[in-house]
């Protein structure tokens, strides 16, 4: 299982907005519609592919939520989120 954490204005929306996935590939398909929908939504006609999303700095251990493998979300150059085991 998969847990995903948004990177959003507070800490207590983006503990609110938690999600569970059953892998990496169906968290990326799902982030890359989402992105994609409001890209399409602003007007900047942007589609995202799952490959377009980016797993960085990786960490054996997250001190603050306890996940294992944890790694940032990265599209377009931008932080939108986090994940761990």
């Amino acid at each position: 299982m998969i847990n995903y954490l948004p990177k959003l204005d507070t800490l207590l929306w983006s503990l609110k907005s938690r999600e569970v996935f059953a892998s990496i590939h169906g968290l990326k398909h799902i982030l890359a519609e989402r992105y994609s929908k409001i890209s399409q939504y602003i007007g900047n006609g942007k589609t995202y592919r799952p490959h377009d999303i980016k797993l960085t700095d990786r960490q054996e251990h997250d001190p603050f939520m306890g996940w294992k493998n944890y790694f940032t979300i990265v599209l377009d150059g931008e932080v939108i989120g986090y994940c761990g085991e």
